[in-house]
């Protein structure tokens, strides 16, 4: 059998959600396709670093496409028409025009018909003709990753349910985990200007992500401590990890008129390695998202033993489910809150913890790569 495997997004250098989705699967799928079947990686560049690194029976295709637009749509496509593989996987949820009938599609989320106003005009038509799209193969095979998505593709778009497949996504245990030293915690925190306390959250600074709420829930939060105790609010910092975002520009604006800018820290992108030791040393992680197919991040936070608030809405209660605190998106006030009934119940804090560790061990990588290879030697 010829697998093919759309390993554009799984190539890009700066990986947000959906990108180390796609890489991440592919690592493992490297791991546990039978050496019979041939793997072709689609690219638009030569596979960069431990992506490059291939089985003997996989190789890499690299289809050059000057336009920065439509690679899938026209130069993928071409390729489908030209020599398509017997089975195509496709990561993220834009599928060529022309595909095998046997594909397999995972759709993150359903947020461009939710939640559009997050979304720009043409993220919003594009992700949801991409969407249709999909829906439209009678034998294509849609993966989700919660079952929040799976009922919104049924209740909004009236996909069958029998072609919808939950596979839940993993996190890299192997960096996000508890063995991450204290010394390591202050070297990292002193690189990125931080203090003791400081709460986080990492995301595209955006409106659909709710980075407006966010800083609105800090901002709070240190208002409640000024009226404990004057200037304790200076003790606490907030740290936003993540590219701007649709609406940014609201977003910088907003930090630049709070009282509290001097205290909030948008370093942009940082190296991955970086991460899980800026969210251990965290007093708790805030994803209050208007909108989550799934919320890598979170679980993230859960594994190495940090407090999460997260949003009630979309699929985190799902995900999270009792190891975290939740809030309504809608009202900052619940965001300050949950921080200060966490500031001051040190039980309730490290029951969170431990909760936490526990749930993020029942998703990985290996478990989503093992049910994705499934479906790809299935007959169907």
């Amino acid at each position: 059998m010829l697998i093919g495997i759309d390993a554009s997004r799984a190539n890009n250098e700066q990986k947000t959600g959906v990108e180390w989705y796609a890489w991440a699967l592919i690592q493992e799928l490297k791991k546990i396709i039978p050496s019979e079947h041939r793997v072709v990686l689609y690219t638009r560049e030569p596979l960069r670093g431990e992506l490059g690194v291939l089985p003997d029976n996989w190789q890499e295709k690299v289809l050059k496409w000057p336009p920065r637009r439509l690679w899938t749509q026209v130069r993928l496509s071409f390729e489908m028409y030209r020599k398509a593989p017997d089975v195509l996987f496709v990561p993220a949820h834009v599928m060529p025009l022309v595909h095998p009938m046997r594909t397999i599609i995972t759709i993150h989320d359903l947020g461009g018909v939710r939640f559009g106003a997050g979304y720009s005009l043409f993220e919003r038509w594009y992700g949801v003709a991409s969407t249709r799209s999909a829906l439209n193969g009678a034998h294509t095979q849609i993966v989700v990753p919660s079952q929040f998505t799976a009922a919104e593709l049924h209740t909004l778009l009236g996909a069958p349910l029998e072609r919808v497949r939950v596979v839940y996504n993993g996190y890299d245990s192997r960096i996000f985990n508890t063995d991450i030293s204290a010394e390591r915690i202050v070297k990292v925190k002193r690189a990125y200007g931080l203090q003791e306390r400081y709460v986080m959250s990492i995301s595209r600074l955006e409106e659909k992500k709710n980075t407006l709420g966010i800083i609105k829930g800090f901002e709070l939060w240190c208002e409640k401590c000024e009226k404990k105790s004057a200037g304790s609010a200076k003790e606490w910092q907030l740290l936003l990890l993540g590219k701007p975002g649709y609406g940014y520009a609201d977003v910088a604006q907003t930090i630049e008129k709070s009282r509290y800018r001097g205290q909030i820290v948008r370093p942009g992108w940082v190296e991955s390695t970086d991460v899980p030791v800026l969210m251990k040393g965290a007093f708790t992680f805030l994803f209050p998202s208007f909108y989550e197919g799934f919320g890598i991040p979170a679980v993230e936070a859960l594994a190495v033993g940090t407090p999460v608030i997260a949003s009630y809405s979309g699929s985190l209660p799902e995900v999270c489910a009792e190891a975290a605190l939740y809030v309504n998106p809608f009202k900052p006030a619940e965001i300050a809150a949950q921080i200060e009934l966490l500031s001051g119940d040190e039980a309730l804090r490290q029951t969170l913890i431990a909760a936490g560790i526990k749930r993020a061990q029942m998703f990985s990588w290996e478990k989503a790569a093992e049910e994705i290879k499934e479906l790809i030697l299935k007959k169907f």
